[in-house]
């Protein structure tokens, strides 16, 4: 609870009419007889293209769409006397209705500036979001929230940003805040609404959306809300409009440790120092003069107290994506105010609105066939993997595959960015084939904002990027690996595996290409997204720009997706990419299948093997290339999802190998010694050298109860031909690994 004394000026007879007229447009309601005067002020945040009732691409209800908003908002301005109603930015992007007619119209008739318009929103600040499209497609927002002709529903809506800088005058780009005048028993209070955008957008959106401008002053290196307010913003609304109450409504969390990560849902990062990204916190603790703050961003819905620099208590309010939150001032005739409880008022406890409905349906009933159309046939045995971070996938590798196909490049990064616990094997949902659509691709690549690019990088570029990547993962007490998230990127078509016990550096080993060790000065054309080079020495959120030093403006950069002349009309979104990719196939005749992986990766909670260590993938070849076949004759293909190679395909085959199980041969893991026990007396039986018949030996070494039961065979079979040797310690360390030196002698045994 705060209460403020303020002086109030005497309303002239022009400020009578202009907040008369404000009335009529619904931005305030007169008391001017009334000794107080009951302020609402509400935001939402993080809205994220939500326009209608129904989601097209599950044919879920929405419930806490801006149909609710306008209906909430009905009510409220019938209880105040007078009310503030600011949309806190993301808008634009989210859904799949905004997403047609971003990219499939152009972004013309924006529904989004419509539903503003029509609930009567005083002012919107721009999200991070609003800048995934280019200035052009922006500009048709900003023009529609500002048209005052009888073109569109609703009134016009004052888009603010006081840190969207022009670098070369150093002016903000928008209008940096707006004043709002309320007649307090005759009268005036003066209210001012300043908007932030979020400084990072650098770190997530290409240069062309922002050309010529950055999200702070020139001379604010650090970045922070709080200089631009002490520097620019506060004299010029406490002294120079003369504000009695100040609001600033940020596109930033409140805190550092807190990003957003989907509808209503807020992840802790466990992030304790300052971050420009979330830095709501610090802007009220290093300034005064600011009444309130409006957060968003990080999706977290709630309201928090803060203390600014004078000690004094500045609520703080967040809608997280999903609620209308409601703050109320109450102002009394001699000046004084009190700032009453905040809250996140539950959307869904209202009534969708008719006439919003209404006005939204054709953007619906356009998007639904677009998104529901079959455009492929799903078959074949799909994987279940839904751990997409830490394990090689059917689903990742098709996404990996599309990109590769649009680009024509040598090698794909991308990072899974499906729904929670999806696999596209889910859609055959037991059946042998399936139809799959755009809403299909959503599910599985739901960012449709991130487009396709081709770069060229370095064999050490991508082997630093992968190293830098490690660091998103923590192994556990119990050595399971947990972590990963956008910035977490896979590479396909490159053989490689990660040790997390290995020091920071060095985790990322085994780095071939074509069966070839990568050199630092290697060069390939790789196909990646968007975010990955929108990063700079200003914004690095994510560590590319460190760790590459490629940005859109370099070199590096091959092929643009969103100007190119296949992929153009669709805006390079990848999500989009995807289902040009599966409607190629089809015009084939092709069904949609579990592509053949054309690399293989793992993630290990140890540290990796000696480097002369056997892989088992290299101890098949090597058997494989005793056998001294010419010429070599075709082998059915193995039954393993993770390995493509010849030597395996005919120990397979043979039944020298069956894999661990599951459907995977594990190529790059060492080989242990009862394994390669077991190899050796399968190879010696087609060979025509191994056991016959009833057969069975005593295992005399002196570990035998350590052998599992499966290579007790091939343990027996080695007490006979001493392929693999033992000390005189009588040691047979079954789990141990052998050399490359050990692995040529027992093969050269096996066949003399």
């Amino acid at each position: 609870m705060a209460s403020h004394k303020r002086t109030l000026r005497r309303l002239t007879a022009g400020a009578m009419t202009a907040a008369l007229l404000m009335s009529c447009a619904g931005v305030s309601a007169l008391a001017a007889e009334k000794d107080t005067f009951t302020l609402g002020i509400y935001s939402t945040t993080d809205m994220h293209g939500k326009c209608y009732d129904l989601n097209p691409i599950d044919g879920k209800e929405v419930k806490n769409s801006y149909l609710k908003v306008a209906t909430a908002m009905k009510e409220e301005r019938a209880a105040m006397d007078g009310t503030i109603l600011i949309d806190n930015g993301d808008i634009i992007q989210g859904s799949s209705i905004i997403s047609y007619n971003m990219n499939m119209e152009g972004g013309v008739d924006n529904p989004m500036a419509i539903c503003l318009r029509y609930i009567g929103y005083d002012a919107f600040v721009p999200g991070n979001h609003e800048f995934n499209f280019d200035m052009e497609t922006q500009q048709i927002f900003y023009d529609m929230l500002a048209d005052t002709s009888d073109k569109y529903p609703g009134t016009p809506v004052d888009a603010l940003c006081a840190n969207y800088i022009n670098i070369e005058t150093q002016e903000p780009n928008l209008k940096p805040y707006k004043t709002m005048t309320f007649d307090v028993g005759g009268q005036e209070f003066k209210v001012g609404i300043l908007g932030f955008e979020n400084v990072n957008v650098p770190n997530w959106d290409l240069p062309t959306h922002y050309e010529g401008s950055d999200f702070v002053h020139k001379d604010n290196t650090e970045r922070t809300y709080a200089y631009e307010w002490v520097n620019y913003w506060q004299k010029a609304l406490r002294e120079d409009e003369g504000c009695d109450f100040v609001i600033v409504a940020s596109h930033s969390g409140e805190d550092s440790g807190l990003v957003g990560a989907g509808d209503g849902d807020a992840v802790e990062t466990g992030k304790t120092d300052f971050s420009p990204e979330n830095q709501v916190r610090h802007l009220v603790e290093n300034t005064t003069g600011i009444d309130m703050v409006i957060a968003g961003h990080n999706h977290k819905v709630g309201v928090t107290e803060m203390k600014n620099a004078d000690g004094q208590t500045v609520p703080c309010v967040n809608g997280g994506t999903s609620t209308l939150t409601k703050t109320t001032v109450t102002i009394a005739a001699d000046g004084s105010f009190t700032i009453g409880q905040s809250e996140n008022l539950d959307l869904t406890t209202y009534e969708n609105d008719a006439g919003l409905k209404e006005l939204m349906q054709p953007y619906y009933d356009r998007t639904l066939p677009f998104i529901t159309e079959q455009i492929g046939t799903l078959s074949g045995d799909w994987d279940d993997e839904t751990d997409l971070f830490h394990v090689q996938s059917d689903t990742m590798n098709l996404v990996h595959e599309a990109q590769l196909w649009a680009t024509g490049a040598d090698l794909s990064l991308a990072s899974p960015v499906a729904n929670k616990d999806f696999c596209i094997g889910q859609l055959l949902n037991g059946a042998e084939s399936a139809p799959i659509s755009l809403k299909d691709c959503y599910s599985f690549y739901k960012y449709d904002n991130n487009l396709i690019y081709m770069i060229e990088m370095t064999g050490k570029q991508i082997k630093d990027w992968l190293e830098d990547c490690t660091k998103d993962y923590t192994v556990e007490a119990d050595g399971t690996i947990t972590g990963g998230g956008f910035g977490t990127d896979q590479l396909y078509g490159m053989d490689y595996d990660i040790y997390m016990g290995n020091p920071e550096g060095s985790r990322v080993v085994n780095l071939t290409y074509q069966g070839k060790p990568v050199t630092d000065d290697q060069t390939f054309k790789v196909a990646l997204n968007s975010y990955r080079l929108s990063a700079n020495a200003a914004g690095d959120e994510f560590g590319w720009y460190a760790t590459t030093g490629i940005t859109m403006g370099t070199d590096a950069v091959l092929w643009d997706g969103s100007v190119s002349e296949e992929f153009g009309s669709i805006g390079g979104s990848v999500t989009l990419v995807i289902a040009e990719y599966i409607k190629a196939m089809t015009a084939e005749g092709k069904d949609i299948t579990p592509p053949k992986a054309k690399s293989h990766w793992t993630l290990n909670a140890g540290t990796a093997p000696a480097a002369d260590t056997v892989t088992r993938q290299a101890f098949v070849e090597k058997l494989f290339e005793a056998q001294g076949l010419d010429p070599v004759p075709e082998f059915a293909k193995a039954p393993f999802s993770d390995v493509t190679s010849t030597a395996v395909d005919w120990a397979a085959s043979e039944g020298i190998v069956s894999g661990d199980g599951a459907g995977k041969f594990n190529p790059n893991a060492p080989i242990t010694r009862e394994q390669a026990a077991v190899m050796l007396m399968n190879a010696a039986t087609v060979l025509e050298k191994g056991p016959t018949g009833m057969w069975a030996v005593q295992i005399t070494y002196a570990d035998a109860d350590s052998i599992a039961s499966w290579a007790t065979d091939g343990a027996m079979w080695n007490i006979i031909q001493k392929y693999i040797p033992v000390g005189e310690d009588n040691l047979f360390n079954p789990q141990g690994t052998i050399t490359a030196a050990e692995a040529a002698a027992m093969i050269a045994a096996l066949m003399a």
